[in-house]
């Protein structure tokens, strides 16, 4: 597990290794029985290294979790005083958002955040049930995807999403749909929180909501099957921007449209973690910021 984790972090074996003490290879081979467990290969092997795929990333991100739990009851054993000392004055801020936005956009930035504030251990719980934001599940705050309005919490907003259609390049043999009017001959994957048809109407096309085949709840599986050439995916700007860049996807047109719901970081109004929250704010709007002007240059 914490070969994974840290092979995903690092996106290198040999830096995984080093970082755990391991030989390369002892890494690879606990990749490899990992694989051969699930049935699934967890990272995609390329001419200068390996990408860990959506299944690893998400993977890696529940172990993650795991992990801390286990660290934290260790913690909490009695220990010798220099532990203790490397634990003091050090603020832990549990945040929750969903695991798509935690694994593609998220972690990729956390080590800056870590770099730019080591007195705050950030603990990032994934979920797709919104988190209550009170004593009865620890939550400090939320990186919410919705409306911005939900009562007892302040929300600011982070940013909104862009939405537009993307391929694996090798969809029907590369047979990719040439005209949006063609996307009636195509396997459409179909999403329970992204509906097709606000894109539909945008680009003018008179199409119905596709009714016929699998129904994803989870954002990360529906861009593992549009990976895998299983259809066209409607896809948020945030979740496929590495893999437009690889090549791995590609965008089908301009059309886009921009989604009604936007990304918030919300807290209780009457939080106690007022300062440390506010650092996460501040961090995660000039990342946000760093990112457009990024995209804008492309």
């Amino acid at each position: 597990m914490r070969a994974l984790e840290a092979a995903v972090r690092l996106r290198c074996f040999t830096t995984a290794a080093a970082e755990l003490a391991l030989s390369q290879g002892a890494v690879s081979q606990h990749i490899r029985a990992l694989e051969q467990r699930l049935g699934h290969s967890l990272f995609v092997r390329t001419a200068t290294g390996v990408e860990p795929n959506a299944v690893s990333q998400a993977l890696a991100l529940q172990v993650r979790q795991g992990l801390t739990v286990l660290d934290r009851a260790f913690d909490q054993m009695p220990r010798g005083s220099d532990h203790r000392r490397a634990a003091a004055g050090r603020e832990r801020l549990v945040i929750s958002t969903l695991p798509a936005f935690a694994t593609k956009w998220l972690m990729p930035r956390l080590d800056d955040f870590t770099r730019l504030h080591p007195e705050i251990e950030l603990e990032i719980e994934t979920s797709a049930t919104l988190a209550r934001l009170d004593a009865s599940d620890g939550i400090d705050a939320a990186i919410r995807y919705g409306g911005g309005a939900w009562p007892g919490t302040t929300a600011e907003h982070l940013m909104d999403e862009v939405v537009f259609p993307v391929a694996s390049p090798d969809y029907r043999g590369g047979n990719l749909p040439v005209l949006p009017t063609d996307l009636a001959d195509c396997v459409l994957l179909r999403q329970s929180v992204q509906p097709w048809t606000p894109w539909f109407q945008a680009a003018g096309l008179d199409l119905v909501e596709p009714q016929d085949g699998v129904l994803f709840s989870d954002t990360l599986l529906a861009v593992q099957a549009a990976l895998a050439g299983r259809g066209i995916f409607l896809a948020r700007r945030s979740i496929v921007e590495d893999e437009l860049r690889s090549g791995r996807l590609v965008r089908l047109w301009t059309h886009e449209i921009v989604d009604v719901h936007a990304h918030y970081l919300v807290w209780p109004t009457s939080s106690n973690r007022l300062a440390a929250i506010g650092k996460l704010r501040s961090w995660l709007l000039d990342e946000v910021t760093r990112w457009l002007a990024d995209l804008a240059t492309r």
